[in-house]
């Protein structure tokens, strides 16, 4: 009988050393990746070129702007998601929910989603740029060095500087 009730004392002391549950962060925009992302110091390409989007679309991905600088990450990945079904060669549909995935630390859909929208986005400007940008820090975070090099090398080609005049 004592051999019992120290085996059930014991198993109830080795609960309390397992490790407690804990619930997932509440999604909060990480500053430090903000600053990453849209870099105060950026040069600026004179030439931008901004990417169609049916009525739809436009609709959907302005909501999804202010739930996601609302922090209701998840709402706004599900509108962006349903944006996506309708226009999927919206590179700022793609390129927003790279970001918000970026915030969340869920690199591997930053990384795809931040793909997508290198391949579906303009060739030059700040989105270029910016979407570039985003993959080089999703691989990074990844541990895909070489796919952050490359990221980092095209995102120089996103920018057009102004001649010089003389």
């Amino acid at each position: 009988m004592r051999l019992l009730l120290f085996i059930f004392f014991c198993s109830l002391s080795a609960c309390q050393l397992l490790p407690t549950r804990q619930e997932q962060p509440a999604d909060i925009k990480d500053a430090s990746i903000d600053a990453q992302i849209n870099p105060p110091d950026q040069d600026i390409s004179v030439i931008e070129t901004v990417p169609l989007m049916n009525n739809a679309v436009i609709s959907l991905f302005k909501q999804a702007q202010s739930d996601y600088q609302n922090n209701s990450f998840e709402q706004a990945i599900g509108i962006l998601e349903r944006a996506y079904e309708i226009q999927p060669n919206s590179s700022p549909v793609t390129q927003l929910l790279a970001e918000i995935y970026l915030h969340k630390g869920d690199f591997k859909q930053a990384h795809y989603w931040a793909s997508i929208a290198t391949k579906s986005g303009p060739s030059k400007g700040k989105s270029c740029e910016k979407s570039w940008r985003i993959l080089a820090l999703s691989a990074q975070q990844l541990g895909y060095y070489a796919h952050q090099e490359k990221a980092l090398n095209q995102k120089q080609n996103c920018l057009v500087k102004a001649a010089q005049r003389y």
